[in-house]
């Protein structure tokens, strides 16, 4: 897409380089068409009509913001001076046809990228949310989900060394048979055989501690 719009906007370039010369060489003659006061004007305006235009095509070539619509408005004001010109000298020739003309062309190629510089909404992204508590503990060593698979279940008598565990790099203290209590290492097991005596070392029980 982007690739697209960088095509567009450098053939737009040139096209309008090739428009704004016809444009200039119209206006020229149109100009020195007058006399008197009405010719010193117009040249002053045929003058400053190219410096901008100039200046505008010069932040087209480098992609300015709005470089388009400034050189759409100075078009737009370059008509509305050939049609004023019309209208006090009465005289529609070639040469007021050849700017008209031009000016018309260079507008279309203006609209054309001020339409393809139209930031396009957005697509609605659907997001699943989520309960962070079910799938989080933030002080477990390592949490691995995995599919429960059914398994046949064997009762066993195991020892342990104390009533409550908790594991060094956490905070909480939780009962032997506490889901949370299978997933701590070996090595980071603490023992208690009190509640007092976990909560004295700073460790906190765990919902499943009743």
């Amino acid at each position: 897409m982007e690739s697209s719009k960088s095509d567009l906007s450098t053939i737009s370039f040139f096209v309008m380089l090739f428009v704004l010369l016809f444009v200039f060489i119209g206006f020229i003659f149109v100009v020195f068409d007058l006399s008197g006061f009405s010719f010193i004007f117009e040249l002053g305006l045929l003058l400053s009509f190219m410096f901008l235009l100039a200046f505008g095509m010069f932040f087209v070539f480098h992609e300015k913001r709005a470089s388009w619509g400034i050189v759409g408005a100075l078009l737009i004001v370059l008509l509305f001076n050939v049609s004023v010109i019309f209208l006090l000298t009465n005289n529609f020739n070639l040469a007021h046809i050849t700017t008209v003309l031009f000016t018309v062309v260079g507008l279309i190629v203006v609209l054309l990228n001020l339409l393809a510089d139209r930031p396009k909404p957005a697509e609605s992204v659907e997001v699943k949310q989520y309960d962070k508590s079910k799938y989080y503990y933030p002080f477990v060593d390592r949490v691995e989900i995995a599919e429960q698979v059914p398994e046949t279940v064997h009762v066993e008598k195991t020892f342990t060394p104390g009533k409550f565990i908790a594991s060094r790099k956490a905070a909480k203290f939780h009962l032997p048979r506490c889901d949370w209590a299978g997933r701590i290492s070996k090595e980071n097991q603490v023992w208690f055989n009190t509640k007092e005596e976990a909560q004295s070392k700073g460790f906190q029980a765990d919902t499943c501690v009743v």
